[in-house]
């Protein structure tokens, strides 16, 4: 398949078979002849928000989320709609969030990096999932106090992205525009940058579930949920922070998980 604006590199090659395989079936079902062929390149940009008001909580989470990072093939990797039956979820609570299909978010989604750069770029998901894959078991930790122990996300490094937009010299950080405008968040670019910080679209081989960001969300495994935006659609890289939607409500900036939670090689 044609890939508009990425170079022809052996990590940048998706097949449609591959991308059927990730999605699985029924959404390829879903999605249907039009909005299949938007999903793989010819969408256009949602004119409004996809999602409802009801927006994750200070955890990241809902209503109220093998060892270090190493770049993937970008291959067969046969994902399916993922929903919360899977192990990984049993210690996440029940929340549940009022939102559309992820069909219908996936017809019309794109990923923007923009802001301070020398070339502003526009990523389908097919495009996302087509370069290197990083694959990671780390914890996850709540404001709350609970933790979930060795999540294994699948997703992008941010420095894969950035290395084909060129961030200015100037840039400090970066702020996460997220699906709706209103959950946004903010990182120094050093923080983005830290080897175990992604942009997750996937966890055990499963593409994540709505309620915890699909199909795309930040994944900061040493600070805590809220900082870990979810339903991202837009990578801003400015000269100054952001005060989100939890920090504008009080929590702090920084939002640093407390070291006595964090278990060496998990974060």
């Amino acid at each position: 398949m044609a890939k508009r604006g990425l170079p022809a590199s052996a990590d940048e090659t998706l097949s449609r078979r591959t991308l059927f395989e990730w999605l699985g079936k029924g959404t390829v079902l879903a999605l249907g002849g039009a909005a299949l062929a938007s999903c793989l390149g010819g969408a256009t940009r949602p004119d409004g928000g996809l999602l409802g008001d009801a927006g994750p909580g200070p955890d990241g989470e809902g209503n109220g989320d093998g060892g270090g990072p190493g770049d993937g093939d970008g291959g067969e990797f046969p994902f399916e709609p993922g929903d919360l039956n899977q192990d990984v979820y049993s210690g996440w609570g029940e929340r549940t969030v009022d939102r559309q299909d992820p069909a219908s978010i996936l017809s019309s989604w794109q990923l923007t990096v923009d802001g301070m750069v020398d070339q502003a770029r526009v990523f389908t998901f097919a495009e996302l999932i087509g370069l290197s894959r990083t694959d990671e078991l780390m914890d996850f930790h709540c404001v709350e106090g609970w933790s979930v122990y060795d999540v294994p996300w699948n997703g992008v490094h941010m420095q894969r992205l950035f290395d084909l937009v060129g961030p200015r010299s100037a840039a400090t950080h970066v702020t996460f525009h997220t699906i709706g405008g209103r959950y946004n968040e903010s990182l120094p670019l050093a923080e983005a940058l830290e080897p175990h910080t992604l942009l997750g679209y996937g966890v055990g081989g499963y593409t994540l579930p709505l309620q915890h960001g699909f199909p795309l969300r930040v994944v900061i495994p040493r600070l805590l949920g809220y900082k870990n935006a979810k339903y991202v659609e837009r990578i801003e890289l400015t000269d100054h922070p952001v005060n989100g939607y939890w920090v504008a409500a009080g929590y702090p900036y920084e939002g640093e998980v407390n070291p006595d939670r964090l278990r060496p090689g998990k974060y």
